[in-house]
């Protein structure tokens, strides 16, 4: 069955912008169940992702749901934080493990010693209470360094083996106070001794359950963008398809790629959503391999929203099914403008356009913006 480019836009669309009733924390959840974990390095990028997707939610329903654990925060898939339900934690935990093994085993010189032995020690460690990275990472290598007779592991400092340490997977992350928009999480404690009843599964199945999740949210798609997001090799991915062949329909792209979707995919949501002041790392970009990410953008324009030397992208604005401009706030003392810049061959659009997305910004950041400044590309 062959697909158009349009096509594939207004099919992503529709999962991306569902319709749900209400703005509390009912709706919230049900959006974050349907899109999947959403990559938050940026405090303040889940509040976006919710502004954009469900106009009027308010700061204290999201605030609400975050110290309530039912949103949480967690390092899974690629090594990189994420928000997600409760619902997805396990499969996510699950899936990150498995591929963060090796490097444990590698760089941590384990020798007498498994990787299940390290992680039960580390989730020990912080279960009683929030712990900071440093202690994390600094009673982590000792214990290890004593268990296997050698003192250099204590001295195994370093930006990367320190993030495989606090970065667990069965930890959930939080600021060290209440302004989870603004703070970053730099306090841990073991999910599983803080939060009830969380499953025990595979990781085979939490993989095939996440690949589903990714095509509900972001397909047509393509398996090197499922393999890409959820950090995974193809090899494991393609088990995953295969297990799922039954669910599954195949769409050939205008380009001759070969798309993946689940035969029954999820319906009534919007094919344009109209004008929306999306957040750093949106899943517009991020929910696809970097050869894939054109789907809402023109290839010319991605380095101006992609810094591919340290993987960072701008926050961008979504207007007739299109990534047209990037965007930022600027604060000076009490003050906080927004500074909107169009990207070339997009016409500036008129300041009545951003009426409404600006005041569901307002609403969800708890702040109030002084004035917009649109420039061209």
């Amino acid at each position: 069955m062959k697909v158009t480019e349009d096509e594939l836009r207004a099919q992503t669309l529709r999962r991306q912008f569902p319709r749900l009733r209400g703005r509390g924390p009912t709706a919230v959840l049900e959006l974050f169940n349907r899109l999947g974990p959403i990559q938050s390095q940026v405090p303040r990028t889940p509040f976006l992702s919710v502004a954009a997707r469900l106009p009027g939610t308010t700061y204290a329903t999201v605030t609400d749901l975050f110290e309530s654990y039912q949103l949480v925060k967690t390092s899974n898939v690629r090594g990189t934080v994420h928000t997600s339900t409760r619902q997805h934690f396990s499969w996510l935990n699950a899936v990150a493990a498995r591929t963060r093994e090796g490097g444990l085993r590698n760089h941590l010189l384990l020798n007498r010693m498994s990787v299940n032995e390290v992680v039960a020690e580390i989730e020990r460690f912080c279960a009683a209470d929030w712990q900071p990275r440093k202690a994390i990472v600094a009673h982590t290598l000792g214990w290890i360094a004593a268990r296997e007779s050698n003192p250099a592991i204590s001295q195994l400092h370093g930006g990367g083996i320190d993030n495989l340490i606090w970065g667990h997977s069965g930890l959930i992350r939080r600021p060290r106070d209440h302004a989870w928009e603004k703070r970053t999480d730099i306090v841990h404690r073991t999910a599983r001794d803080f939060i009830d009843n969380i499953p025990i599964i595979s990781a085979e199945e939490s993989l095939r359950q996440l690949v589903r999740l990714h095509l509900a949210a972001y397909g047509p798609a393509t398996r090197r963008d499922i393999a890409f997001f959820l950090g995974e090799g193809l090899g494991r991915v393609d088990g995953a398809l295969a297990q799922l062949d039954d669910r599954l329909v195949r769409l050939i792209g205008t380009d001759g790629v070969t798309y993946l979707d689940l035969a029954e995919p999820p319906a009534g949501g919007r094919a344009d959503p109209g004008l929306r002041l999306l957040p750093e790392f949106d899943g517009l970009l991020l929910g696809y391999h970097g050869n894939g990410r054109h789907r809402f953008i023109d290839r010319t324009h991605l380095d101006q929203v992609w810094a591919r030397i340290n993987g960072l992208f701008s926050p961008v604005v979504l207007h007739q099914g299109r990534l047209v401009a990037s965007w930022k706030t600027i604060t000076t003392g009490c003050r906080t403008d927004i500074a909107l810049q169009m990207l070339p061959g997009h016409r500036p659009m008129g300041e009545d356009l951003l009426t409404g997305p600006i005041a569901d910004l307002e609403t969800i950041l708890g702040l109030s913006i002084t004035d917009v400044r649109i420039s061209r590309g």
